[in-house]
């Protein structure tokens, strides 16, 4: 008879005696970092700078297939083999450098500050330092920069746009581990 006395006494859920306490609160695992940032980041600026540079690299040797001896272009011959390989190849490493920003931002920020926007400033602000400087790099064939001086007003624009929108576009943080509330 206790038995049924003691279930006709409890007849809410609130009248069970309280749960004890522990003394002590479970420890908490340390919040581990991320990890890797940095080269992220690294990894980024370095493949969209190597990017940029190949493709003006392609681009000068295109247009000094192009326009280099007997003037092609201008003489009414159509446009080699190799200098449509090599506009490929630059249309291609321009996108590697915009593909960059899917690593981190910065990369291509950088690469748009330093190889689009600041050689594209020297050459509107004084067009003469800058051919004279461009001429000074060292020949891998001949006349090495005789192609990017006549693309460059065209060209370092065009990479400062594309890499600036692949910055803003790109990668700045990686999200957070599943089930880890960010404010």
């Amino acid at each position: 008879m206790d038995g049924s006395t003691d279930q006709q006494e409890q007849v809410h859920p609130l009248d069970e005696p309280p749960t004890q306490r522990t003394s002590e609160p479970e420890p908490v695992a340390p919040r581990r970092g991320r990890g890797l940032g940095a080269n992220r980041h690294l990894a980024s600026v370095l493949i969209a700078f190597l990017g940029v540079l190949g493709a003006y690299g392609a681009v000068d040797y295109a247009f000094y297939r192009t326009l280099g001896p007997g003037l092609t272009a201008y003489n009414g011959g159509e446009l080699s083999d190799h200098t449509m390989i090599a506009g490929a190849i630059a249309t291609a490493c321009l996108l590697v450098a915009a593909a960059a920003g899917r690593i981190s931002g910065l990369g291509p920020l950088l690469a748009a500050i330093v190889l689009g926007a600041g050689p594209g400033a020297w050459l509107v602000l004084d067009h003469a330092s800058y051919v004279d400087r461009a001429n000074d790099i060292p020949e891998i064939w001949s006349h090495t920069s005789f192609g990017l001086v006549g693309a460059a007003v065209v060209l370092y624009p065009s990479v400062a746009g594309m890499l600036l929108g692949a910055a803003v576009a790109g990668k700045w943080r990686r999200p957070a581990p599943a089930g880890q509330v960010t404010t």
